[in-house]
């Protein structure tokens, strides 16, 4: 059999280009639905079946553990298929669980204990709040996530706290004193508990290469070929590490989409995929443009949106599918009958057997916009999960379990500690626990030695020092039987031992019994986890895993419910129906991406936003809008999103369910009530025959409010037309009054078509 013709068989021209070029950098521009997963797997089955390289030299890099459990599946059948034998371990990664094979080698180069623990967000946000209580830190003045935040982009910029204090003097990484001071205690303290959070994860990879030389050169000897997946998402310590990587032999193969940059809040950087031919100027590439996933009207939509970005490569993303159904634009006159419409839509095409509930997804731009949604679901009675909510790994009990675990093999983890000193409940009080972790503080112990030496120093009563002195010994037992035990029998022995089981037994309320439930999916979920691992599933990769879980990762295909989630988390996913609601001015594009200090910069990445929304569905797309919103108990006004203004009419059916809305909103040019200005214009109404048309569902309970009927009060000594000044959102003329008294309200339209609703006694508005 030939290797080649087998692995390019069934690829298109540019796929085909990018598999058979194995030699050199290659940057794959990979527009949404193209194959991009399909051209990697096939590359590097390539790459083995050639015989330039062993399935063990090959790294490959992805984002979330799901892209790489696929990627590992379809690479074993296509290696099985052609016949070819694979007896090592294939190096599919994420980065951290790369950097976590790393470390697990040789962490203890850098001076720290072999078993280390990894903290996730609460846990590195409770280390840097016992910090802040050593240093005396207010955290009401100073709040902790500050610190977190500053703590973690430094990190993504390769600077340890000393590194980082040198910057000072750059404004691009200014810090002030207090954040260096708490940087500086938490790393020590970090260091004393033996434990990484997820950015050291790469920041000790990265210095762990630049202090010991010979490592380096061992994993890029070791690695002759090196891909990755999503490159337009790597952050400056990511694109660090992979640039020494592939210092060596220069086999970089890079594969993204710039038009799909949408993490530029979690440190990633555009500029890595722009300027790859900047860094590897012999750099051969490869743009695949053709679509394979949707339909021809949503990719010409979807196309014809991303145009208008100018921080991009020049390509052009194209289908062969049949134009489909045109995109469905749904006016509506709040969010509650946006709602109603999403969810009777969903009901009304599932009576009509049109796919099950897996096949519909909705997307919004904030977590806040799904409350909504959910009550109309549950109304109809539609099942549905929420992507991103309360996460399985990070409810209470679980993670009370884990730190058990964790505490039983890193007896240093003060977080841990902290954590199940008194969980269940031991008579083990807060005063307790804080003279504890003072002791430690002051002898440079972990509290777990702390504790010991307290009880032998006599520091607490009798009752208290037997109660102490029975959890380390409790902990201590459990230490040994970690070594003794396989995972699957010492998850029943911490359930047993620490009692933990039994008192939510005693409890016997509703929340106890989902808590106990939620423990024996746990067992299910370690059962699983050592039979896919095998020898390798012991209980330090188990925990070293759950850490790492993603949103997207724990999303189970097999619950047959409508998914929801916010348009980042729905990036490398795709539906046959979905819909992206919530398209206006000031929630998509953000506010924040359209105030005075943000730049077109900000504007573009939630353009790219809108496009990665668009290109999730295959068959069916509904965009929603709502002419009025309620933010923070305030009615907003605002007008409907530019990128439904941005696409082509050819491929827009549009429906407004607010065509009673009031004249004002005519008067003062929003939405399709525009004649030519804006992209709604009259003959749309017309083709569509919906302006006029009845309400698809009974409830007008939550209706637009009709306030040209409004009285045309001056109480106040505000009226309709005069202008005004808000201390917040600036210059706006009032338009519509209500009420008396202190309840007296203005409706104001400000300078960029927002409109704002305010009690006047408290709004402090200023007469212009």
């Amino acid at each position: 059999m030939d290797v080649l013709d087998f692995v390019t068989k069934n690829l298109n021209p540019s796929q085909k280009d990018a598999v058979e070029t194995l030699e050199g950098p290659l940057l794959i521009l990979a527009g949404a639905g193209s194959g991009k997963t399909r051209v990697l797997t096939h590359r590097m089955a390539n790459i083995i079946g050639q015989g330039v390289a062993a399935p063990d030299e090959i790294l490959c890099v992805t984002f979330t553990n799901k892209a790489a459990k696929e990627m590992e599946h379809r690479i074993y059948k296509i290696l099985a298929d052609m016949g070819a034998r694979v007896h090592s371990q294939l190096w599919i990664n994420t980065f951290h669980s790369f950097c976590v094979r790393v470390l697990r080698q040789h962490l203890t180069l850098l001076d720290y204990k072999p078993f280390f623990g990894i903290y996730d967000s609460s846990d590195q946000l409770s280390q840097i709040k016992k910090v802040m209580t050593a240093l005396d830190i207010n955290d009401k003045m100073y709040p902790a996530k500050n610190f977190q935040g500053a703590i973690s982009r430094a990190k993504m910029l390769g600077l340890n706290p000393d590194a980082f204090e040198k910057e000072r003097k750059n404004s691009r990484h200014f810090a002030d004193a207090k954040t260096i001071e708490v940087y500086k205690l938490y790393e020590k303290e970090m260091k004393k508990a033996n434990s990484l959070d997820f950015d050291d994860l790469l920041l000790k990879t990265y210095e762990l290469f630049r202090m010991y030389p010979d490592v380096l050169q061992m994993y890029q000897e070791k690695f002759k070929y090196i891909m990755v997946d999503e490159y337009q998402d790597t952050n400056h310590i990511q694109y660090l590490i992979v640039q020494m990587l592939a210092q060596a032999h220069r086999n970089l193969c890079v594969v993204g989409d710039e038009d799909q940059s949408i993490y530029s809040w979690r440190g990633a950087d555009i500029k890595n995929i722009l300027d790859f031919e900047k860094d590897f100027r012999e750099a051969k590439v490869v743009k695949l443009e053709e679509n394979y996933r949707s339909s021809g009207n949503i990719v010409g939509a979807a196309t014809a949106v991303i145009k208008n970005n100018s921080e991009r490569k020049d390509k052009t993303l194209f289908t062969s599918n049949p134009a489909g159904d045109k995109i469905q634009v749904r006016e509506e006159r709040n969010e509650y009958d946006e709602a109603k419409f999403v969810a009777k839509t969903i009901q009304t095409m599932m009576n009509e057997g049109e796919g099950s509930y897996n096949d519909y997804a909705i997307f919004y731009r904030t977590n806040a916009q799904s409350r909504v949604l959910e009550e109309q679901l549950r109304t109809l009675s539609i099942p549905y999960r929420l992507v991103g909510g309360v996460r399985f790994y990070e409810r209470m009990e679980i993670k009370d379990m884990l730190s058990y675990m964790k505490l039983a093999i890193n007896p240093a983890d003060d977080v841990a500690f902290k954590r199940v000193i008194n969980v269940p409940a031991r008579g083990i009080g807060k005063t307790t626990v804080e003279k504890i972790e003072e002791f430690a503080f002051q002898q440079n112990l972990s509290m777990m030695q702390a504790a010991l030496k307290a009880c032998e120093e006599r520091v607490f009563n009798a009752g208290t020092t037997g109660k102490v002195r029975r959890f380390v010994e409790l902990m201590g037992n459990l230490q040994e039987l970690a070594l003794k035990h396989p995972l699957v029998e010492f998850y029943p022995i911490v359930l047993d031992m620490t009692e933990y089981l039994v008192a939510l037994k005693k409890d016997e309320s509703p929340e106890s019994l989902a808590r106990i439930d939620n423990l024996e999916e746990l067992d299910n979920a370690i059962v699983q986890f050592a039979k896919e691992r095998g020898e390798e599933g012991t209980l330090t990769s188990f925990l070293e895993e759950m850490a790492l879980v993603s949103d997207v990762d724990s999303l189970n295909q097999e619950q047959n419910s409508v998914t929801m989630m916010t348009l980042h988390i729905s990036k490398g996913l795709e539906y046959p129906y979905v819909f992206v609601v919530g398209l206006e001015e000031n929630l998509f594009p953000s506010a924040r991406s359209l105030g005075d200090g943000d730049t077109e910069e900000d504007v573009q990445e939630e353009r790219r936003l809108a496009y990665v929304g668009m290109t999730r569905a295959r068959q069916k797309l509904w965009l929603t809008y709502a002419k009025m919103r309620r933010v923070w108990g305030q009615e907003q006004f605002n007008p409907q999103s530019r990128f439904i203004k941005e696409i082509p009419q050819e491929y827009i059916e549009f429906k407004t369910a607010a065509a009673d809305a009031p004249r004002f909103m005519a008067k003062y040019g929003s939405s399709s009530y525009d004649s030519d200005e804006t992209w709604g214009r009259p003959q749309w109404g017309a083709t569509s025959g919906s302006r006029n048309k009845p309400r698809s569902y009974e409830d007008e309970s939550q209706s637009f409010p009709d306030y040209d009927d409004a009285p045309a009060s001056s109480g106040g000594g505000f009226s309709k037309g005069m202008r005004v000044r808000h201390p917040t959102f600036g210059a706006g003329t009032v338009y519509a009054t209500e009420g008396e008294g202190e309840n007296f309200k203005v409706s104001v339209m400000f300078t960029d078509n927002t409109v704002k609703k305010f009690v006047v006694k408290y709004a402090r508005l200023e007469k212009i």
